[in-house]
């Protein structure tokens, strides 16, 4: 049996490019995904967002001192402002910055005398969710402008002129200013200083089973949950290779020896399981290797997880194939049943994200059972003990559909027989 499981090993080490497809994948994802939604470890902060600020009113008191709160070092981790003129349109068409920040021409002048003014905001459509927290954050700041034009519109008129003045004020008057600012505030403390309504945020409990993506980062989360829909197409590629060797002739030449298709098939089944083992340590040592992910305190847990998932992978691909058709139907079914187990199992949306009906049917999932799994092992520090129930689901879905799977393909297979 192992000369046809090394045949196979050698196979795909001649002809590597579904392999490498099937590693690249997961990799290629948690780079977007996590690029896109940051992470919620060291390795995985939010980059900072690149703006560009064209601030048509370089002689306004507050403009200039937007534009300067805009550039300072405090702001550096969240936002990276540039300072741009009328090139700034020609660089958002080239998609050289998240969002234009334009401070039209009288803008201070405007908030002093209270009359309306407008920031504009020129977005990178290319762009997903960068540009629409540049949205809000200048409406926020807008707020914040209004309410300040309403309450302090005279004095801060009066901090432009001593602000302007080519000489050192006089105590007398700034203390007269100040004094006018403290005599404003305090009207307004009662709704300040606390305000009255405030915003409590507190994260709801999770149901029970779900997970948290929060220990390892969003890189790692997500490379361990696409890593999972990676390795059921191994599966579909490794059983699928019955389908290629009986087009090829090989599969009758083995046929012609004394060997049994009970044997060949079973051999097929260890390869997947073989080659599954290897996409996923190769994964898990590039994602240990970009601090995406860290060694789990019970490093069996995880590699006994692995081989009872692929085993499941392979059962239930062999199962469809082994009930379709042709082949052409076996490719289909497996594809979508393959994507809906990725849906509803966690795949493509964290668990705890999915509506709760689709929840509900996360259970019959063999990812649901592998992601919960790795979740607790790789981020939560959980032992074999603790994922002892999704270890039994897992083997004794693999153990019965393969069963099932042998009897139906050596049923199929066996026609093929000289």
């Amino acid at each position: 049996m192992w000369p046809l499981i090394l045949k196979d090993l050698r196979r795909r080490l001649r002809r590597p490019a579904s392999t490498l497809v099937m590693v690249a994948f997961p990799l290629l994802m948690s780079l977007a995904l996590g690029s896109v939604f940051g992470g919620g470890g060291a390795n995985d902060r939010f980059p900072p967002i690149h703006i560009l600020v064209e601030n048509q009113d370089p002689d306004g008191f507050l403009a200039n001192a937007l534009v300067n709160a805009l550039g300072s070092p405090r702001s550096g981790d969240f936002i990276q402002a540039e300072a741009v003129g009328d090139e700034g349109r020609s660089m958002m068409e080239k998609g050289k910055a998240s969002a234009l920040v334009v401070i039209p021409e009288g803008f201070s002048q405007a908030l002093l005398d209270s009359r309306p003014t407008v920031i504009h905001i020129v977005r990178n459509p290319s762009e997903g969710i960068k540009p629409e927290i540049v949205v809000l954050g200048s409406e926020l700041v807008a707020t914040y402008l209004d309410q300040g034009s309403r309450l302090l519109g005279g004095e801060l008129g009066q901090i432009k002129e001593l602000v302007d003045a080519r000489q050192i004020p006089p105590a007398a008057k700034v203390g007269a200013v100040a004094a006018r600012i403290t005599e404003r505030l305090s009207g307004a403390r009662d709704y300040l200083f606390p305000p009255l309504v405030g915003i409590a945020s507190a994260k709801e409990a999770e149901p029970e089973g779900a997970n948290s993506s929060t220990g390892g980062g969003v890189f790692g989360y997500v490379l361990m949950m696409t890593t999972v829909m990676a390795l059921l197409f191994v599966a579909v590629r490794s059983v699928g290779d019955l389908f290629e060797e009986q087009n090829s002739g090989m599969l009758r030449r083995q046929l012609a020896t004394p060997m049994p298709v009970a044997r060949i098939i079973a051999a097929k089944f260890l390869f997947s399981v073989v080659l599954g083992l290897l996409v996923m340590a190769i994964l898990a040592t590039t994602g240990l290797a970009l601090g995406w992910l860290d060694v789990p305190a019970a490093p069996g847990a995880a590699i006994l997880l692995g081989l009872v998932f692929n085993l499941a992978a392979c059962g239930v691909v062999a199962v469809i194939m082994g009930l379709s058709g042709n082949e052409k139907q076996a490719g289909i079914m497996s594809w979508l049943i393959v994507m809906g187990m990725s849906a509803l199992g966690g795949s493509m949306v964290p668990l705890q994200q999915l509506p709760a009906a689709m929840r509900g049917l996360a259970d019959y999932t063999l990812n649901y059972w592998a992601i919960d799994g790795f979740s607790q092992v790789m981020f939560e520090g959980a032992g074999m003990g603790d994922v002892a129930g999704n270890l039994a689901v897992l083997a004794g879905t693999g153990l019965l559909l393969s069963v099932l799977a042998n009897a139906l393909l050596v049923r199929r297979f066996r026609k093929v027989a000289p």
